[in-house]
């Protein structure tokens, strides 16, 4: 077999691996990204600030923080952040606006019911919030720890979504949870407090990307006209 399609056919091979990874600074989160009220019930107080390489929050902080991109089909979104007060903190992704997306908060003292952070007992809850009507996708018990460090990360999947926090301070898995929901196949992503006092240290804002099978597939058939062209004509020199 010719080499150059050999090469090709090497090239079509890995192109389901091919994936973009951005690491967004601290700077651009705050310049380009949204503040806007509490995933949980829409109030705000205080704001999102730079802090070095870090994202903080003032005061009693409450507010949420919605990147200025769109993710669809499989991504992966995280960050790290360390807990510094006993409330509710989280993720969010599949973002049309607040009342329309996928999030999951985590409280030490609070746990977030769908509608309020005002009840007692930590706790992790996964929400959908379709129109602000919310549907509790899972549920722990399990609560973090102040002054520890977490990776968060959400992967969206053909099928759904995963969720996955790992304690980096203990390095040891806390969940790895897989959703079946499609509801949000597209949306931005961000971030959420509900009166983190000081709030949370957030850092390392990364977002992976990968290419649809549709785009992978017409530059595989650009990739295999070209190969063949090149071959057709080496053919015509040689004969």
């Amino acid at each position: 077999m010719n080499n150059s399609k050999i090469s090709i056919i090497a090239l079509l091979m890995l192109l389901p691996m091919t994936a973009s990874a951005t690491l967004i600074s601290s700077a651009d989160v705050i310049n380009d990204w949204t503040s806007g009220g509490s995933a949980i019930d829409g109030v705000t107080n205080g704001v999102w600030q730079q802090s070095g390489i870090s994202v903080v929050g003032t005061g009693n902080h409450v507010g949420s923080l919605v990147s200025d991109f769109s993710t669809s089909g499989n991504f992966s979104f995280s960050l790290d952040t360390r807990a510094r007060d006993d409330d509710l903190f989280g993720l969010m992704w599949g973002v049309q606006d607040l009342s329309n997306h996928y999030r999951f908060s985590w409280g030490l003292q609070r746990h977030d019911s769908g509608t309020s952070g005002w009840n007692g007992g930590g706790g992790f809850r996964i929400f959908k919030e379709v129109g602000g009507a919310t549907t509790q996708l899972f549920s722990s018990n399990s609560t973090y720890v102040i002054g520890q460090n977490y990776n968060l990360n959400v992967t969206g999947t053909g099928s759904g979504f995963n969720v996955m926090i790992t304690n980096t301070t203990t390095n040891s898995s806390i969940f790895n949870q897989s959703i079946a929901d499609t509801t949000f196949t597209s949306g931005k992503v961000g971030i959420h407090e509900w009166y983190q006092g000081g709030s949370n240290v957030w850092s390392n804002f990364d977002i992976t990307t990968v290419p649809e099978p549709s785009t992978l597939a017409i530059f595989g058939l650009g990739l295999m006209g070209l190969a063949s062209r090149r071959f057709k004509k080496t053919l015509n020199i040689t004969s």
